[in-house]
């Protein structure tokens, strides 16, 4: 009982330092009668997989991670399963198994056995993260001595990595509030890890990102169009791996000579991870969207002077100061179609005179 007594411990500490886990894995395999302990990482919406098992063939490992996980009939099984419930081979199905490209091409080349237990540590959206139970090639079973033990551990594994990652979340949550600041409203908030996979994006990012407006997300890593904007990214986020932080960076994403460009704001921050091999935040984006503030000064002419929309747009246009003309243009109206508008606006915000009207809009 003393080395479940300090296993449990090790669970613990590693709450609070994600390096503790290699020995850790080592150590319940040992004492649950395996060769090999695997704690497994997988976000399908970010095509990312990551293994953590220092006994297994590290080739094998960089293969799963690249292609096979993808393949895997095992992962699926676990995925679908609750968080803390035991699952064996028996519950993906031996047969199918066997008959898998998965088990023929890959894993029985993998020097390991078919025969496993896992168990879910916390699930997702369709993301998880499984600790496994791997028995070796030579002797493929799992004795119900092994299973007894293994289920001792899972509740302190489960409630661990959930402790970790709610320090995780308290983090982010502080560094994100302490770039709100720091930076204009309105904006749309993107948190990156360090290969630009997207962590979190709020609702008005992924707006931007379904517009495929010089920002876009591609197999869940984020992409910045135009020219020197990706390489300047790049850059940004190289400097985030630096011992000592670097200044934030801003990028201009310039698209067409009519549409204006977007300001991105890439600041570093330090989050602790929560289960080794998962995604670690490198930085938050800030998005300066004019577009977005055209959109929010919209609603509130419209809310103020009732405005139509079409007015409303029109009246943005004409706070330029480059006259009507330029203004019906980018409208993509008449003049005459304008200078109606014109006489509504005036109307319904009380001014006689264009100078009068731009002086109105410059104190909103």
């Amino acid at each position: 009982m003393d080395k479940a007594s300090n296993l449990v411990g090790q669970i613990y500490d590693a709450v609070f330092d994600t390096g503790i886990w290699p020995q850790l894995l080592c150590s319940l395999a040992d004492y649950c009668g395996v060769d090999n302990a695997a704690l497994v990482v997988t976000d399908p919406h970010i095509q990312f997989s990551s293994v953590v098992t220092p006994r297994a063939d590290p080739e094998v490992v960089s293969h799963y991670a690249e292609r096979w996980w993808t393949e895997d009939p095992t992962a699926a099984t676990t995925a679908s399963m609750p968080v803390g419930r035991i699952t064996s081979l028996a519950d993906t199905g031996r047969e199918k198994f066997f008959a898998s490209r998965f088990y023929n091409d890959y894993w029985r080349h993998s020097g390991l056995g078919a025969e496993r237990l896992a168990s879910n540590l916390f699930t997702d959206g369709g993301g998880f993260s499984s600790i496994v139970l791997q028995a070796p090639a030579r002797r493929d079973e799992i004795g119900a001595d092994t299973v007894k033990r293994f289920s001792f551990f899972i509740p302190h594994l489960v409630r661990a990595v959930s402790l970790a990652r709610n320090l995780q979340r308290t983090a982010l949550e502080t560094a994100l509030l302490k770039t709100e600041s720091r930076v204009p409203s309105p904006t749309s908030t993107v948190v990156v890890d360090h290969e630009r996979r997207v962590l979190f994006a709020d609702t008005e990012a992924e707006r931007l990102f379904s517009q495929d407006r010089g920002i876009r997300v591609i197999g869940g890593r984020l992409y910045l169009t135009g020219e020197g904007a990706h390489a300047a990214f790049d850059a940004a986020l190289s400097g985030c791996c630096a011992t000592a932080l670097p200044a934030s960076r801003r990028i201009t994403v310039r698209r067409s000579l009519e549409a204006p460009p977007y300001s991105v704001e890439v600041r570093p921050i330090r989050i602790p991870g929560s289960v080794p091999g998962a995604p670690i935040p490198a930085a938050v984006l800030r998005i300066s969207n004019p577009e977005l503030h055209r959109d929010r000064r919209m609603m509130v002419l419209q809310e103020r002077f009732g405005l139509t929309p079409a007015e409303a747009r029109l009246a943005l246009e004409m706070r330029r100061g480059d006259g009507r003309a330029a203004a019906a243009r980018r409208c993509g109206i008449s003049i005459n179609t304008a200078r109606t508008h014109l006489t509504s606006i005036f109307g319904k915000t009380g001014v006689t005179r264009q100078a009068e009207l731009i002086k109105v809009l410059l104190q909103l």
